[in-house]
């Protein structure tokens, strides 16, 4: 099962691989969601974030973090992803990556394939102050 979700991963960065000339980094949103809940699992813990994401408007997500180390140090993830924007409309999206953690703080690199375009996400997470500090790209 590792393996597949590694491949996975693997198989979603290498877009980035082929294009990452023609990629611009310069355009991102930056953003504050709160954790609103972390339940422990028999593989690790989930955790569901929300709050206000630019233009995406109202967001919800939900990552199911695997640790792949007796230390729970770094893993993988899989979730899900709800906006609902100004004008009232809701998209929903599969969400994957990976993580590390260091006490309570963890840094998250994830991917979201949304129906609009592929967004890249990267984290700092502070479990004990319960905020997710979230930078997002969309990659096309």
């Amino acid at each position: 099962m590792i393996n597949k979700v590694i491949l996975a991963v693997a198989l979603c960065f290498s877009p980035l691989l082929v294009s990452a000339e023609s990629q611009s980094f310069e355009n991102f949103i930056d953003a504050q969601l709160v954790v609103s809940d972390i339940s422990m699992t028999e593989d690790g813990m989930v955790i569901t974030y929300e709050g206000n994401v630019g233009k995406y408007g109202l967001v919800h997500a939900t990552h199911n973090m695997t640790s792949t180390n007796e230390e729970s140090t770094k893993g993988y993830f899989t979730g899900t992803v709800q906006a609902i924007n100004d004008a009232g409309e809701l998209e929903k999206s599969a969400t994957l990556g990976l993580w590390s953690r260091s006490g309570t703080m963890l840094k998250v690199y994830g991917f979201d394939d949304d129906n609009a375009s592929r967004i890249l996400h990267i984290a700092d997470v502070d479990l004990k102050g319960k905020i997710n500090k979230v930078r997002v790209w969309e990659l096309d």
